[in-house]
């Protein structure tokens, strides 16, 4: 497999599934002695792990892409982005670089600050406070959306758009269980 595979293709595809992961454990609620289909206290255990993975794998794959798709060239970026958006939706503009390097930042800081306690007094930093994790969160789920399932081959729209319903089902049904 070559390099440039690995950086465009394999690299956000498993951030895409860490990030899933991440997202499960942030949102859904494990019930205790709950053993039915998935273990969801060693899911939830790694979930911090699988959240800051993908970050690391979606930075990866940003500079690995720039570097070998782009030849470190931030308007081939720019103009590659735009050629694609047109493709896809027919609006030939290129600032899906700028809300994506703003969703990677964003996440950096969301890894940094630490993981959410469910602490009912919150956290003293304002990045780490509950209304704004949750607005990473969307904001992030939102261009994972885009880039999994509008932008992506057709290969890879089938398979993210059920990760997508699946993590979203889960995450719906076990706080069912627990509201």
């Amino acid at each position: 497999m070559s390099l440039v595979v690995c950086f465009t293709h394999l690299l956000p595809r498993v951030a895409a599934v860490a990030f899933a992961w991440g997202l499960y454990a942030r949102w859904g609620k494990p019930v205790p002695g709950d053993r039915s289909w998935i273990q969801a206290p060693r899911l939830f255990r790694l979930g911090p792990v699988a959240w800051r993975a993908g970050c690391g794998l979606l930075w990866l794959h940003v500079l690995g892409a720039w570097c070998t798709v782009h030849s470190a060239s931030w308007q081939q970026v720019w103009i590659h982005t735009a050629e694609v958006t047109a493709r896809k939706t027919g609006f030939n503009t290129g600032t899906g670089v700028i809300w994506n390097l703003v969703a990677l930042m964003v996440w950096t800081v969301d890894c940094l600050a630490g993981w959410p306690t469910g602490s009912p007094k919150g956290d003293s930093l304002v990045c780490c406070s509950p209304r704004w994790r949750r607005w990473v969160e969307i904001y992030l789920s939102f261009l994972w959306f885009q880039a999994a399932v509008v932008f992506a081959t057709p290969a890879a729209r089938a398979a993210m758009g059920l990760l997508c319903l699946g993590v979203a089902a889960v995450i719906v049904a076990s706080r069912q269980r627990t509201d």
